[in-house]
């Protein structure tokens, strides 16, 4: 019966293919002992090619010794090659802030995916069974989690993971172990109550099928099952929304504001999901860990002008009025600075990285002006030398081009959608105590070349 059933999911999920090589994650424990005798029984029907991985966590010395004997000692006898990892998971979750579960997990996959380079691509096979799945949505909905979270674990996960015991029952599972006679070893922290899983395993499960529903376990399956479907319909709908609106550029991802903003809710999660994912190289997030997402989001639902956000994995995120930017590096700040320029002459800015050419001339009516956003043309007679090049300071003024009075510079940029964190970075062209340029922007209307100009003074920022 339940070997029947582990072939159904195998062919409905497609979870097997001629020729996979798969790394079988073996604890020593019922459900990975008898997960490895089921792959090996298929191993000539699809021709597969199986490695035993077992990880010795040091955190049960005596009892995971017993553990990597029996998973080595069965190995040998079913003529599989065996692949054992020693790991300090306690030093690992002290040096990276984990629980000691998701230290444990991080190590087991990292572990799990060496394997896969080692031996040249394939699966990875591991023996989470029904009561896990049951396990596993009522935690997340004890934490608080959306569709993604209740849906559960899946049968296949990123065309990788394979989890062909998923839809059987432990205690058929055990049964299936006891009538053909495979070894196991029971885990001892499977009995503790420290953990949040183990209570709800011991405790809350058979209190709810006593007292309020004999059939919760199916019940939530088959809920889990309803919203996975559910899921894969938004997931779809996300991706379409995410090639219209996301653009991928070398070290960052960007995207207008407003257009994130008129998204459904849902959406606007998942496309905040496959952006870090991106981010990431493509690594998709273990099921239940959106908590930089979850930040991100939060954020964007309560959005100021411009803000930026440190996340997790050395990512920012930086939003500048309608763009909004992902990125693995910190945005360069730029300190208060002044250089006096050479005019004419070629001075460079340290600061900006950027130099500045001055030039003398006669003007000649007759010569096209230079439209680019980085030259600009002054009346020589009404500049103050000398010339200095600075960015902005809190209570600059200026009057813009064509306009009567001066504006404040902080009205300038909002004016303009400059976001605080690029302001440093606008250099500021300053004759005496006037600002005559906002490079890349505007001039002021004091010093423009008019009608009865003799002499100009060309600037350009190379």
């Amino acid at each position: 019966m339940m070997f029947e059933q582990v072939r159904r999911t195998i062919d409905q999920h497609r979870l097997l293919e001629k020729g996979d090589r798969v790394i079988v994650g073996v604890s020593a424990g019922v459900d990975s002992m008898v997960l490895l005798h089921l792959l090996n029984a298929f191993r000539q029907e699809f021709d597969l090619y199986l490695i035993v991985a077992h990880i010795h966590h040091g955190l049960r010395p005596v009892e995971s010794e017993k553990e990597a004997e029996l998973v080595q000692k069965e190995s040998v006898r079913l003529g599989l090659p065996f692949e054992c990892g020693q790991f300090n998971v306690k030093e690992f979750q002290e040096s990276g802030g984990f629980s000691l579960q998701d230290a444990a997990r991080r190590i087991r996959f990292q572990f799990f995916h060496d394997l896969l380079k080692k031996y040249g691509g394939g699966k990875i096979a591991l023996g989470h069974n029904a009561d896990d799945q049951v396990e596993t949505i009522l935690l997340r909905m004890l934490r608080g989690s959306g569709l993604k979270g209740l849906k559960g674990m899946l049968p296949i996960r990123e065309k990788r993971v394979i989890r062909p015991l998923l839809e059987v029952r432990r205690g058929e599972i055990e049964t299936y172990a006891q009538e053909s006679g495979i070894p196991y070893l029971l885990d001892s922290s499977n009995l503790k109550k420290d953990y949040l899983r183990n209570r709800l395993r011991l405790n809350l499960i058979p209190l709810i099928e006593k007292e309020y529903q004999p059939g919760f376990r199916k019940a939530m399956i088959r809920t889990s099952t309803i919203l996975r479907e559910e899921n894969d319909y938004l997931v779809r709908g996300a991706e379409e929304t995410y090639q219209k609106i996301v653009l991928e550029e070398e070290g960052q991802i960007t995207f207008k504001f407003s257009a994130y903003q008129s998204l459904h809710q849902a959406i606007q999660w998942r496309i905040i999901q496959k952006a870090l994912e991106k981010m990431e190289d493509g690594s998709k997030m273990e099921e239940g860990e959106w908590s930089d997402v979850n930040l991100i989001y939060r954020r964007l639902q309560r959005p100021r002008a411009s803000f930026l956000l440190e996340l997790s994995h050395g990512l920012f995120l930086e939003k500048r009025y309608d763009r909004v930017l992902l990125r693995k590096e910190r945005p360069r700040t730029i300190p208060p600075f002044e250089v006096k320029l050479d005019a004419p002459g070629r001075t460079y800015i340290r600061e900006i990285e950027r130099e500045v050419v001055v030039e003398e001339g006669e003007w000649d009516r007759s010569k096209p002006i230079d439209e680019s956003r980085n030259v600009a043309l002054f009346d020589y007679e009404r500049l103050h030398l000398p010339l200095r090049m600075r960015n902005f300071r809190p209570g600059d003024r200026f009057q813009p081009l064509g306009m009567e009075g001066t504006q404040k510079l902080k009205e300038f940029f909002i004016d303009h959608k400059i976001s605080k964190i690029e302001r440093p970075h606008i250099l500021l062209l300053t004759s005496g105590e006037m600002i005559a340029w906002i490079v890349g922007y505007r001039i002021d209307e004091r010093v423009k070349v008019t009608s009865h100009t003799n002499k100009i003074l060309k600037v350009e920022v190379v």
